[in-house]
């Protein structure tokens, strides 16, 4: 029990030397340069992998700075096709998200960024499902369903990295939390994958994206030096 009540004030005594100590301390406020200066180009490459299946699925981003903070826009198309034993399965659409980014280290020389983000996004898309029934009283009977308005919609939470490689060439990777889907328009048939999401069944699922990146800067705009630590001044040191 003592020991217990000596860790507890040990950590408490330290709490409060550090929370004094910072007191002592405030960064200096830095002047903001919210012109923009900058446009990001990107090209998603997990996406083209999926060509050797004979699936299109092509993504692309765009972004402009606002000081450490971007305007990400992404677009994209998905045609993508399944087939197993008496059945072929396809759907196409399109989808984009749009929301504000956070460059983590805007101090970083090469102009390499951490973000962190937040997006809308919403996939318009159709699909349809073929198959063969075998009956022993009628035979093989061909089926055909399908839905051609579907709408989709959800959030993401994003984390990336974006680095310099050379001249104006980034690469840069993006994991995505996407959260609270609304699906709407389905008929008898239902959807198996929202082009931009993944699978329809999932309310929530992660994403990746890995990126190739241009460049374009069309302002010169320097690289904001850290924030200097100035010591408060004590009232009593006037004294």
């Amino acid at each position: 029990m003592k020991i217990s009540k000596y860790i507890f004030f040990s950590f408490s005594l330290l709490f409060i030397t550090k929370t004094l100590s910072a007191q002592e301390y405030i960064y200096e406020k830095r002047e903001r340069d919210w012109k923009p200066s900058e446009v990001f180009f990107s090209a998603d490459v997990v996406g083209l992998g999926r060509l050797i299946s004979g699936d299109i699925q092509s993504e692309f981003q765009t972004k402009i700075d606002f000081d450490q903070f971007y305007l990400a826009l992404d677009g994209g198309r998905s045609d993508l096709s399944s087939s197993g034993n008496g059945f072929n399965y396809s759907s196409s659409g399109y989808f984009f998200r749009v929301g504000p980014q956070a460059n983590l280290i805007p101090y970083n020389k090469n102009r390499s960024s951490i973000f962190f983000g937040v997006n809308y996004a919403q996939s318009l898309f159709s699909d349809q499902i073929d198959y063969r029934v075998i009956q022993s009283a009628w035979g093989e009977q061909d089926l055909s369903f399908k839905n051609d308005n579907l709408t989709a919609r959800w959030f993401e939470a994003n984390l990336g990295i974006q680095a310099r490689i050379f001249g104006p060439i980034y690469l840069g990777y993006t994991i995505r939390f996407k959260m609270a889907k609304k699906l709407s328009g389905e008929g008898v048939l239902e959807a198996y994958e929202i082009p931009g999401f993944g699978r329809a069944s999932s309310s929530a699922t992660f994403g990746f994206n890995y990126y190739i990146i241009y460049r374009l800067g069309f302002r010169d705009k320097p690289i904001p030096a850290k924030p200097r630590k100035i010591k408060v001044k004590d009232e009593n040191d006037s004294n």
